[in-house]
């Protein structure tokens, strides 16, 4: 038997592992009282003509995640109750009890539209359109037991000729996902009202997507978190007045793809050649994080297709050798040199700076984001 062949079967028995466990846990968390589905709708996006919307039915996911007590301000050091808390509420937006291959009605503006969620509860489906209009939709959702929900979606308005993609961990918000101990604790440990977003980041990002006298651009916050930090995310962007845009993460867990998670360069170069394949009037300003592949990744997106990608930007991570950092600056270079802008920068300044130059964003808008950077 081959190692591919090996790794297939085995990968097969672990899902059908993962389907008896999960059934046996649905089954005891209705015994217990837990029998009430629950539709988690993620933010859809998509263009006036065709859009995806997202969402997954669990069982009673509103009585398992209470909000954890807030910290005093200025009290450096949470209470032990806090952090139990915290860690309570952490756990929970993982154990969470599926609901498969259920019926979920989108009920979408040319007619209700009847779908069945996968063997992980999710349901992603696109559908047509017809007379929408560019910015934010609502659309209702309802399942078992008198379930619903409102998914948002964000149609791009096809006038937008720039988009960003952006990484989440260490990009946007500190997370040490190169330090696993720092990653546990970030997740874990610490309330989403704590989390530390990287200084004017937000500023940036609001810089980025308005430009006066054009339509809002979109914003797609791309990362390899599961899909149970959805909820803990937007709640990040929204808090930390970041621009609200669609959030697309990954489902943990045993696949055909990989025994874990789908990695980043299984998942990332897929959405963003997706995304350019749906709008093909966008020029995309691709930023990440040095600590992970994001540079590769971005740099292989620029070699495909340069004419699509208006810049670059790689944060650089504290703590990389720096034989990392040199390989950073050499592929960059390579990748500026066929016309497209990429650059590995140490704070949000930097990245204004160089975007207001190439008129990505406004120049006035920099002093805003220096600002931010307190």
């Amino acid at each position: 038997m081959t190692a591919r062949s090996w790794r297939r079967q085995f990968t097969y028995a672990l899902l059908r592992l993962e389907d008896v466990v999960e059934a046996g846990i649905a089954t005891g968390a209705k015994l217990g009282g837990h029998r009430h589905p629950v539709i988690i709708p993620f933010i859809g996006h998509g263009t006036t003509a065709r859009a995806r919307v997202g969402a997954r039915l669990v069982l009673g996911r509103n009585a398992v995640e209470p909000q954890a007590p807030a910290v005093l301000v200025g009290d450096a050091t949470p209470s032990p109750r806090s952090r139990r808390a915290t860690l309570r509420v952490s756990l929970a937006r993982f154990l969470t009890v599926e609901v498969p291959r259920t019926e979920v009605t989108i009920h979408a503006p040319g007619g209700d539209v009847v779908v069945r969620t996968d063997r992980d509860g999710y349901v992603d489906h696109e559908l047509d359109l017809t007379g929408a209009r560019p910015g934010w939709l609502e659309i209702a959702l309802s399942g078992p037991d008198g379930s619903t929900a409102t998914a948002r979606v964000l149609l791009v308005d096809p006038a937008v000729d720039v988009g960003v993609i952006s990484d989440v961990d260490d990009t946007i918000l500190h997370t040490g996902l190169t330090r696993g101990l720092d990653f546990l604790k970030a997740t874990l440990l610490t309330d989403v009202e704590e989390r530390t977003p990287l200084p004017g980041a937000a500023a940036l990002y609001r810089a980025l997507v308005t430009k006066p006298g054009k339509p809002e651009r979109p914003v797609f916050y791309v990362s390899t978190s599961p899909w149970n930090l959805h909820e803990m995310l937007l709640q990040f962007v929204s808090m930390r007045g970041f621009p609200l845009g669609p959030l697309l993460l990954t489902d943990w867990g045993p696949s055909h793809t990989g025994l874990f998670r789908i990695g980043a360069q299984a998942h990332k170069p897929a959405l963003v050649r997706r995304l350019l394949d749906e709008h093909p009037q966008l020029r995309l300003v691709l930023i990440g994080d040095s600590g992970q592949e994001d540079p590769e990744i971005y740099a292989d997106i620029a070699r495909e297709c340069p004419d699509r990608v208006a810049a670059i930007y790689i944060r650089r991570v504290t703590g990389l050798d720096l034989g990392r950092n040199d390989e950073i600056d050499a592929l960059a270079a390579e990748i500026t040199a066929l016309g497209v802008p990429m650059r590995a920068v140490d704070d949000s300044i930097q990245i204004a700076e160089h975007a207001a130059e190439h008129d990505l964003l406004d120049a006035a808008a920099v002093a805003a984001v220096r600002a931010d950077l307190g």
